[in-house]
């Protein structure tokens, strides 16, 4: 029943979209095209449907790779690459593109699959080594480790796996075109044929979700201090400079960015599936008509900006004459739209714009962050004051836990929702930087070790992510050493103070000297970007050992968070946000430094106080004081009682 019910579903998509196509194809030959195209569709639908009736509706890893080897072995291929992404480049994905985790039972937000006829592997960095480890255990799919000295990563190990004469396919609408040209690259010197394809799985992903159909809504100018039309005009510079016609993007954030448009498509991350084309007149928004209100579509038409059906972005290049020029970013365009492009158009690679203005924000943006780390370091006292006393008399388990902050969070009336799934990850687990706990499996917290928590808020005004790591109770030497050491170092890089034009690789080592001078590391960047009531991840910029010749500019709001995990043991993260401002010039140029924005106190009581430097020590009786002044007038009396004695000076 449930194998039929996705059947009817699917087939009522592709109704919808042929009724769509009905109205808006002009001519008899294209109109008899697409007629047979879409009969084929259904009769391929139906035949997939029968051929896979009498199966069970859930397959193992192993029955699911078992089946792919069968339609690679039909189509002719010697191996598939199933991509970590979606068309749009997205880190985080709606439930259609989950295609990876699908696959292999592999849950993290980074990794590629790659099945051949006799193997099947996994490539993912450092985050998350410990839980595919757990999660591919029994599948028959290999970890192959990335980010590690000797590293081989995918498009190599092809290389080295296949013979001359094999071919390699793939969802070229879920890889970019920067992607396809290195892997080209690789196996083209051994004479291996890459092969774009439809997406394999759709013939035995039966019950694969439908797109997202969530409601948009517009983001108030007093929330985003530009209007949708100022941001469109710097594009339509960009043209002029390059004496281009459009500007196509593709990527989620940048588009909601662009139109101060905002969506719930994709859990955490507040955008809508979408195309935007600008043009030197006017902009075309690509996403489904039913997401929008008349209230939405007058505001867009009132911005000069006309709503097209997302599939039609397409039909929307058949509209238009032969000379004419295209300016893309390559790095994040999937390579079927590319291929699709400089078949009838000239297309220039350039940077999209919208990357470094949407990284550095304006004022009213920086005050938005500023209010949202107010209610959330609210939320946060309100949650540890609750562990704390619900710990005394009862069990509490990881997801409790992390239900019971979404709980306080939402509490706020500019509450949107978490900025990400919260990682609530108790003793052992917390030395997997990227735990999600699971109900029924979770553990149960205990008035002693260590209990992590990184979390996040979406609000209106402002995005939050804040990790902190307490006590529970009774903890090792090691433990407080290794607590202490990670704050050390946290505390270092709010300090730091650079040149203007320093990029974030020339002071990562900031954060991770207290470690290095103990011989110990962590495998992760110590800071990303993070958008404005957009993705909790951003870039152009972050704070990595990975040279990226972005620099930390004044505006941009990025995470500090060094951390240090024991496998089997136990895990320590201490992020703040901190946000780079002007610091001044000298006869020796501009200087930059940091102001912390995030507001929640730090537990003191597992410290090695004699680990602390007199300045480490002043930086934090600082910080406290401030959190207390700031967070305590929306506390209750009993709250404030509490919030003082954990602000108090060491």
């Amino acid at each position: 029943m449930e194998m039929l019910t996705c059947y009817n579903c699917n087939m009522i998509i592709v109704l919808n979209e042929f009724l769509m196509l009905f109205t808006c194809v002009k001519s008899p030959c294209i109109f008899v095209i697409y007629i047979l195209y879409y009969l084929q569709l259904f009769i391929l639908k139906f035949l997939v449907y029968l051929k896979n009736y009498k199966t069970d509706s859930f397959m193992t890893v192993q029955k699911k790779i078992a089946r792919l080897r069968e339609i690679m072995e039909r189509e002719g291929l010697d191996a598939y690459i199933v991509s970590g992404t979606d068309p749009h480049n997205s880190e985080y994905l709606p439930e259609a593109w989950q295609q990876r985790e699908w696959i292999s039972g592999f849950t993290g937000s980074f990794g590629t699959v790659v099945v051949t006829k006799e193997d099947a592997g996994l490539w993912t960095d450092s985050r998350y080594f410990i839980q595919a480890k757990e999660q591919l255990a029994g599948t028959g799919v290999c970890l192959h480790k990335l980010r590690i000295p000797g590293a081989i990563d995918y498009p190599e190990w092809l290389s080295e796996k296949l013979q001359s004469g094999c071919r390699v396919g793939m969802d070229s609408f879920c890889m970019s075109v920067q992607e396809v040209d290195h892997l080209k690259k690789v196996l083209s010197a051994k004479n291996i044929e890459l092969v774009g394809k439809a997406d394999l799985l759709g013939e035995i992903w039966l019950d694969r979700p439908a797109l997202p159909a969530s409601s948009v809504c517009l983001l108030e100018e007093k929330y985003a201090g530009e209007s949708a039309l100022s941001k469109i005009a710097v594009i339509q510079d960009k043209l002029k400079e390059c004496q281009a016609d459009y500007f196509l993007f593709s990527c989620l954030d940048e588009i909601a960015w662009l139109f101060n448009i905002r969506c719930h498509d994709i859990a955490y991350n507040p955008v809508a599936i979408s195309y935007a084309v600008v043009g030197k007149e006017k902009s075309w928004f690509f996403i489904k008509p039913s997401k929008l209100s008349a209230e939405v579509v007058c505001a867009l038409e009132g911005n000069r900006i006309e709503i097209r059906d997302y599939h039609h972005l397409f039909l929307f290049f058949d509209e238009l004459g032969k000379d004419v020029h295209f300016l893309a970013d390559l790095h994040t365009l999937n390579y079927a739209i590319y291929n699709r492009l400089v078949s009838s158009f000239k297309v220039t690679d350039t940077i999209s714009p919208v990357i470094l203005n949407k990284a550095v924000k304006n004022r009213v943006e920086i005050e938005g962050f500023r209010k949202a780390c107010i209610k959330d370091g609210v939320a946060m006292t309100r949650f540890f004051l609750w562990l704390e006393q619900e710990l005394g008399f009862r069990p509490i388990s990881e997801t409790e836990a992390a239900e019971k902050l979404s709980e306080l969070r939402a509490a706020c009336p500019d509450y949107v929702s978490d900025s990400f799934h919260t990682i609530s990850a108790y003793g052992k687990n917390a030395a997997l930087p990227h735990y999600s706990a699971i109900p029924g499996k979770d553990a149960i917290l205990k008035k002693k070790g260590l209990y992590l928590v990184d979390s996040g808020g979406q609000y209106v005004y402002g995005t939050t992510d804040i990790t902190r790591t307490i006590p529970l109770g009774e903890l090792t030497q090691q433990e407080k050493e290794d607590y202490t050491l990670v704050l050390k170092g946290m505390i270092a890089l709010a300090r730091c103070v650079f040149p203007k034009g320093t990029t974030g690789a020339n002071i990562d080592v900031v954060a991770r000297q207290p470690l290095w001078n103990n011989k110990m590391n962590y495998g992760h960047g110590t800071g990303h970007g993070v958008g404005h009531f957009l993705c909790v991840h951003e870039g152009p910029q972050d704070i990595r050992q990975a040279w990226r010749a972005q620099a930390i500019l004044p505006g941009m709001v990025t995470s500090d968070e060094p951390g240090m995990y024991r496998e089997n043991s136990h895990g320590i993260r201490h992020e703040n946000l901190i946000v780079c401002q002007e610091l001044g010039e000298n006869e020796f140029g501009e200087w930059c430094g940091f102001e912390t924005i995030t507001l929640c106190y730090f537990d003191t009581s597992a410290l090695l106080i004699e680990l602390l430097s007199e300045d480490d020590k002043k930086w934090l009786n600082v910080y406290h004081s401030q959190v207390f002044e700031k967070i305590a007038p929306y506390l209750t009396e009993s709250e404030k009682v509490w919030l003082q004695k954990k602000t108090e000076k060491i």
